[in-house]
């Protein structure tokens, strides 16, 4: 009781301020995980949160999301948050002026509400939000589905277990990275303090037609300051298939590391037997000589690069001089380009098409016949002079 008057007195005394100021600080700490590549051009996303009410820190946004970049530029994401505060529960901030555009309420700080945000450009600071009523993201430890879908007047709903709890007026654009489910704290001069940590599983995706699964997860970790990113306290690690947990108390994992797959496919590659090539994956980038075959998590990308597209032609050709050029990628891609990106849903091969280019020993053997003829001649020419000269003297 004593806390709570404490809490009360703390949030009536600041209330001018964190009504503008608390829904969406400008910079913070995320943590969690991308879908695979797949997921990419999406027209929804889709995720089971566990719900983790617990005290906030006053004047800290802790949110807990699926979300996607947009296509159009923009930004978009739903969940659950936890902040102490009053605030006002629908606004928008537009060029730093607030406008509250709903009603105003005190949150205390383990009350987890839903909210989403819509960020017309991802990069810039403007925004929309919405924040739930009390209690509306369920009691603690209930798992909720999450998701963010097109609805039939093309702009964005916002829907908890089914249900449509709200909408926006904002068209509706195919996504341009692949989905993401994050646990977030802003900002970023409270990261010492508890995060969750909260749990994801079933990250899906909706391809404009049916709902998928994602077939891999990989690690987000990120810091958003125009400064130095303090020591981060936060992370994410798979717990389970489709699952991780994220926030405090969790292993850091390194940005774009892989936490879990489905499965993991083969990629043959066939280049040629004197041209070194490169094979990039969430991973990292290795090089090989010739070809190669490489396990791939199901759904990701794998980048293929040849660096030269000239090389020596193989056997006595080369030796000559002969030299053979790209032509294209034949196989899961068809491609003139020398870079071609995969997508690896099951196992592919791909391999390299050469032409062999012989100028240089067409005109080696173009000499050598003129020098042939030129000799042959000079032969004929002296062995006529032989025979005149035999004659000539008879």
């Amino acid at each position: 009781m004593f806390k709570a008057v404490l809490l009360l007195a703390f949030v009536l005394s600041n209330a001018t301020s964190l009504t503008a100021a608390s829904s969406q600080p400008t910079t913070g700490v995320k943590v969690g995980a991308w879908g695979d590549d797949a997921s990419r051009n999406n027209l929804g996303v889709e995720a089971q949160i566990q719900t983790h009410a617990y005290d906030s820190y006053p004047t800290s946004l802790d949110y807990f999301w699926v979300g996607d970049f947009l296509s159009d530029g923009a930004f978009v994401q739903f969940g659950y948050s936890l902040q102490i505060g009053m605030q006002c529960l629908r606004g928008t901030s537009i060029m730093d002026k607030f406008s509250c555009l709903g009603a105003t309420q005190i949150i205390f700080g383990s009350d987890a509400r839903w909210e989403w945000q819509y960020w017309p450009n991802r990069y810039g600071t403007d925004f929309y939000y919405e924040i739930g009523p009390g209690g509306s993201a369920g009691t603690n430890a209930t798992w909720h589905e999450y998701a963010i879908e097109p609805g039939p007047s093309r702009t964005w709903e916002f829907v908890i277990d089914g249900q449509v709890v709200t909408n926006s007026n904002f068209t509706e654009s195919r996504s341009t990275d692949p989905a993401l489910i994050v646990a977030e704290r802003s900002p970023i001069a409270n990261v010492s303090y508890p995060l969750g940590p909260v749990a994801f599983k079933d990250l899906g995706y909706f391809d404009g037609e049916v709902w998928r699964q994602s077939d891999s997860l990989i690690a987000l970790n990120t810091c958003e300051t125009t400064n130095i990113c303090p020591p981060n306290f936060y992370g994410a690690k798979a717990s389970g298939a489709d699952s991780i947990i994220a926030g405090s108390n969790i292993p850091n994992s390194a940005d774009g590391s892989l936490l879990w797959t489905r499965s993991y496919v083969r990629l043959d590659v066939d280049v040629h037997p004197d041209v070194q090539f490169y094979i990039t994956l969430a991973s990292g980038t290795t090089t090989y000589d010739g070809a190669a075959e490489v396990d791939v998590p199901e759904g990701m990308i794998a980048y293929v690069s040849i660096l030269d597209p000239t090389t020596s032609a193989t056997g006595l050709v080369g030796l000559f001089g002969g030299q053979d050029h790209f032509q294209g990628w034949v196989g899961a891609i068809s491609s003139k380009n020398l870079t071609v990106s995969v997508l690896m849903n099951s196992d592919r091969s791909i391999k390299a098409e050469w032409t062999t280019d012989a100028t240089v020993i067409f005109a080696i053997l173009g000499l050598l016949i003129i020098a042939a003829i030129g000799l042959g001649y000079r032969k004929i020419k002296r062995h006529n002079r032989l025979t005149f000269a035999v004659s000539k003297a008879r």
